[in-house]
């Protein structure tokens, strides 16, 4: 697999000595402190163990005995994922504040890659909605505008990253929770197949939609981390029949002239301004790649995901303690109530009704064409002063990520900024289930395309001193 991304070009820097792993640490951490509060992307922030983590990182450099690329990279990771020796409070007043005694599996990979830890990300509580907003810890607000939301429920993963802080924001997913924020942030967010990271502990309440993803800055980055994250793990089934990332990578990296398809009657969705921008990234791909219009149920996909989201986000709220369920927001019950009601025939009807959809996909995208593509989002991101009616309804804004939930394919989200936009809009690639090589390599495209004219200021890259 080729990478020539961010991690990578430090990793030779660290390599010729032009940089070391403990500038680059204590360059972050001085970055947070003064960035941050802008934004409130972190909920920790932990120099110690940064430090002492790219100390180990720079001994290694000296001695030739570099673990990989990664090795003296900084990353973030979401606070829904467990790391030894920091509490894992997901948003909300009903956790613990007790830390973690091990590493989710995706995290200890990380940790043995040599990656440099800064902290931990804001999410909302439980990682529920599509905004970043929390009893516990606030609101996240988007770097690129202050003034609105940074996307959920990986919003501090993408305002980090966005803001240069971190190489790598390690998110989560279940309806676009990576996509969604990378989008709205101008950044890029991946979504591997289903189990090709193995989840740790096993969600199995939530009816296999959850995936771990990486937010970058780069595609090659989001593809390196990916990549050091996957691979078969006993406790989770789901993961163990997974062909490895890198094989799947290496093998259909190359895509001379992606057959893309687009969904029918997509534009209806779209808000004016990413209209314009759809239209305009469409008629620049066409000079690379063949279109062909699709017929994909987008909006019965959705609200399918959507039920079955809420039945595990009912399940987690199920198991608070009765003397803490005052702490839950009222917006988070209020948005579980529907599925209260839910019969046997209802989650049968449900979930035949899933494979047939994802079957239906997975045929089109074996057959027809080989890559799906979107708009991440149909809108800009939503002003932070947004009615909390937007926040409940985030299923009615964010049509078009549940769908590679519901298929278990790779997606990612590539930032798009068209010629005269003030904002990017995303664009997802979607790829079927085992065929992330494919997804990459169109988005890979889409982002040399796109560089072209991206303006200059908007590049932002890591804080190396």
């Amino acid at each position: 697999m080729s990478i020539d991304g961010e991690a990578m070009r430090l990793h030779e820097c660290y390599k010729r000595g032009e940089v070391s792993p403990v500038e680059v640490a204590r360059a972050q951490l001085e970055a947070i402190g003064r960035l941050n509060p802008g934004v409130n992307a972190f909920v920790l922030v932990d120099d110690a163990v940064a430090l002492e983590m790219a100390r180990a990182s720079e001994t290694r450099y000296r001695r030739s005995e570099a673990l990989g690329p990664l090795d003296g990279v900084p990353i973030t990771i979401k606070d829904t994922l467990n790391v030894a020796g920091w509490p894992t409070r997901r948003g909300s007043r009903t956790t613990s504040d007790a830390p973690a005694p091990r590493d989710a599996v995706s995290v200890a990979r990380l940790r043995t890659s040599g990656a440099v830890f800064l902290g931990k990300t804001t999410t909302p509580e439980f990682a529920w909605k599509g905004l970043t907003e929390s009893p516990l810890y606030g609101v996240t607000l988007n770097p690129l505008d202050p003034t609105r939301h940074a996307g959920g429920s990986s919003g501090g993963a993408a305002a980090a990253t966005a803001l240069g802080l971190g190489v790598v924001g390690i998110g989560t997913d279940a309806a676009g929770s990576v996509r969604i924020p990378a989008a709205f942030c101008g950044v890029v967010g991946y979504k591997p197949t289903f189990g090709t990271i193995p989840l740790d502990p096993y969600p199995a309440a939530f009816w296999q939609l959850p995936h771990i993803g990486p937010i970058t800055r780069t595609v090659a980055d989001a593809a390196l981390a990916a990549s050091v994250m996957s691979g078969a793990l006993g406790s989770d089934w789901t993961s163990l029949a997974r062909t490895s990332l890198d094989d799947c990578l290496s093998e259909q990296q190359r895509l001379p002239k992606p057959r893309i398809g687009v969904p029918a009657g997509l534009a209806s969705h779209l808000d004016p301004v990413v209209k314009r921008a759809w239209e305009d990234a469409l008629s620049v791909l066409a000079e690379h790649s063949s279109i062909a219009t699709i017929e994909v149920p987008i909006e019965e996909s959705r609200d399918i995901v959507g039920a079955l989201y809420r039945l595990g986000c009912a399940y987690a709220v199920s198991q608070v303690s009765e003397e803490k369920r005052a702490d839950l927001r009222d917006a988070l019950l209020e948005f579980i109530e529907p599925v209260q009601r839910l019969t046997a025939e209802d989650l049968l009807r449900l979930q035949r009704r899933r494979e047939e959809i994802a079957s239906q996909l997975s045929a089109i995208l074996i057959d027809d064409v080989d890559v799906l593509l979107t708009p991440t989002m149909p809108c800009l991101p939503l002003r932070a002063d947004a009615p909390a009616a937007a926040a409940a309804d985030w299923f009615e804004w964010c049509p078009f990520t549940p769908l590679f939930n519901l298929s278990h394919g790779p997606a990612v989200s590539v930032p798009w900024h068209s010629e005269g936009g003030v904002f990017p809009i995303g664009l997802q690639v979607g790829a079927a289930p085992g065929r992330d090589g494919v997804a990459i390599a169109a988005a890979t495209m889409i982002e040399t395309l796109g560089d072209r004219r991206r303006p200059a200021r908007s590049r932002a890259s890591v804080h190396v001193g």
